[in-house]
């Protein structure tokens, strides 16, 4: 079974058309051509793929990978694991 960060990462490649290999977790969205509507996509697709949801005030402070890594531990529960 896929850990929780590579379902996050295929999720991410696959909603926002980025290669895997780019995605690294001090990446900046905005640096891999995601805008806000981009964003918004992946985090719908996070949230349907992993039956969770992110709360509205987490989603403004997600700029890089590592911060949606994060915001994604912390609605699953999985907060603090590698």
């Amino acid at each position: 079974m896929k850990t929780l960060e590579e379902r996050i990462m295929k999720t991410l490649s696959r909603t926002a058309m980025v290669p895997e290999e780019l995605l690294r977790r001090d990446a900046e969205l905005a640096s891999l051509g995601m805008g806000s509507l981009e964003q918004i996509e992946c985090v719908m697709a996070l949230e349907d793929e992993l039956q969770i949801e992110l709360p509205i005030a987490d989603l403004r402070n997600l700029r890089t990978v590592e911060d949606v890594i994060e915001a994604v531990r912390q609605a699953s529960g999985d907060a603090g694991k590698a």
